[in-house]
């Protein structure tokens, strides 16, 4: 039997969870508006993708595809070399979003300026110093817990991807989230199924 909790869990050593609830992702939003215009469209970027810290600070502006609706991630979690001992060449994924995302970053970056530099990076802080104004964002915004981490707003992205009313396509979602496999996807599905079933014996309860 697969063992989808293999690569990646959802929930902690004590049964917490490690994923930001629709609630806790809303209160996120709020709280990066207290922060630099730059740095709210990194805490932006990291909703509406998710993505990795990593992956958004490699972002530059030929990475914005403004016609396509896109921005472009270099998968950093692929694997250096295949199975044959060979390099593997670098890897990228499409991840649509919407208008307003690409407006925001526009107003920030002001990409439609003739002497912009197209490689030129729009974040030069180190990972660690995103990793701690995530933090601190999620600490402003009263979000407490073992999910109160950049690695628990990418997981609540996975998970609103799934339990919408039309829930996106495992393969789909895999390719948005660089997963090189939908075995590793498919643990979202699970949590979205516990989800229902604490739904359920609330309901009975009452």
């Amino acid at each position: 039997m697969t063992n989808y909790f293999s690569e990646m869990r959802l929930f902690d050593d004590d049964g917490s969870r490690l994923y930001l609830t629709e609630t806790e992702r809303g209160k996120f939003l709020d709280s990066a508006k207290t922060e630099s215009r730059e740095n709210r469209a990194f805490c932006e970027i990291l909703h509406y993708t998710g993505c990795r810290i990593s992956e958004a600070l490699e972002l530059s502006p030929k990475r914005i595809l403004n016609g396509e609706q896109s921005i472009i991630f270099r998968n950093l979690k692929k694997r250096k070399y295949n199975k044959a001992g060979q390099k593997n060449l670098p890897s990228f994924r499409s991840v649509p979003v919407e208008i307003r995302v690409l407006e925001m970053i526009d107003l920030v970056f002001d990409l439609k300026s003739k002497t912009i530099d197209p490689d030129a990076l729009f974040w030069t802080m180190s990972r660690t110093t995103a990793w701690r104004m995530i933090k601190r964002v999620m600490t402003k915004a009263e979000i407490e817990g073992p999910q109160a981490k950049p690695k628990g707003l990418r997981h609540g992205f996975g998970i609103a991807m799934v339990s919408g009313e039309k829930p996106l396509p495992l393969h789909l979602l895999a390719q948005i989230m660089g997963h090189s496999s939908t075995v590793t996807t498919e643990i979202y599905t699970k949590a979205v199924e516990g989800e229902k079933q604490k739904m359920v014996l609330r309901a009975w309860k009452q």
